[in-house]
């Protein structure tokens, strides 16, 4: 199972769908022959949300229908909307990167998108369901004793993942001074007109601001799940270690469970949301588990949990 590449996923930010009226279409339909009644005409991806974006033209702003377009583009705008399943719902979560900061708001506009197909009928079930984005409630009381609410992303993160992300923010804040004089050096060449040192200047600096506000974000919103001290069950949680045999290959695997902005595959750290670490949360030794794979189902047999 391979990740559609992530060049793939951001040039939808600068494809455009053209909105249309949804009333005029939307009772359009298929003839199915002279004694059968009519079928709702068939919708894909891309007319679905150009009807979409017609009938909430006044409500939608850009980054709202910048990302509906990038699910349409990473689905395919000519996927049948009923040909969706939730498996690739989680993959289209999965492929946003847990160490988005703003992943909300790349996927509320999507969950709103499908919500509204359900209602129209478009498809038989909502599958923006599948799209979870963990929040808590934050209370506030004011001076004047009114109480606030607002939603805050909890990041679930283990210990080493934590300490990673710290790390990396630290060595990444001291990367600064040397881009800024990067930049210095770049602008004394006054021709901005062809001046590739500055162009690769500001893009290193732009993607390290990035990555240094992902960071601050997870760091400021973690929550961490002390795998020694909060479960002694025996049972694989975010944190715990597992081996576990393929009962096909009979090849032995281990994975660290972590959570997504910790995924290192590499050296075994899986996602608890992709489907073999889906299969494996809530196993204990002697368990087996069936992971759905597009070579076909895999069973794996769990050999030890630690952590």
């Amino acid at each position: 199972m391979t990740d559609m590449d992530s060049a793939e996923i951001d040039a939808a930010d600068t494809a455009t769908i053209e909105p249309t009226d949804a009333d005029s279409v939307e009772g359009e339909v298929i003839g199915t022959g002279a004694d059968e009644p009519p079928a709702p005409i068939a919708f894909n991806l891309e007319r679905a949300a150009t009807l979409y974006f017609g009938a909430n033209a006044k409500k939608l702003d850009h980054q709202q229908r910048v990302a509906i377009t990038r699910f349409v583009s990473w689905a395919g705008n000519d996927r049948q909307l009923t040909d969706i399943s939730a498996h690739q719902m989680t993959l289209f979560q999965d492929a946003q990167g847990g160490n988005v900061a703003d992943l909300a708001d790349r996927l509320m506009p999507v969950k709103a998108f499908l919500a509204y197909a359900k209602k129209k009928e478009w498809v038989g079930v909502n599958l923006g369901v599948h799209l979870r984005v963990k929040r808590t409630i934050r209370r506030t009381t004011h001076a004047d004793g009114a109480v606030t609410e607002s939603a805050e992303e909890i990041v679930e993160m283990t210990v080493e993942g934590l300490e990673l992300a710290r790390n990396e923010l630290d060595r990444l804040r001291a990367e600064r001074p040397s881009i800024a004089k990067k930049l210095e050096e770049a602008m004394a060449d006054k021709d901005f007109r062809e001046n590739a040192p500055l162009d690769a200047a500001r893009d290193e600096q732009a993607h390290l601001e990035r990555r240094i506000r992902e960071l601050e974000h997870q760091v400021a919103h973690s929550r961490v799940s002390n795998a020694n001290n909060s479960y002694n069950d025996g049972r694989a949680h975010l944190g715990s270690s597992v081996s576990a045999t393929n009962l096909v290959s009979k090849k032995t695997v281990e994975y660290t469970l972590v959570s997504q902005n910790e995924v290192d595959a590499a050296s075994g750290r899986i996602s608890i949301a992709s489907p073999v670490g889906r299969a494996l949360v809530g196993t204990t030794v002697g368990d087996e588990v069936e992971v759905q794979a597009p070579s076909g189902t895999i069973r794996f047999h769990v050999e030890t949990v630690s952590g």
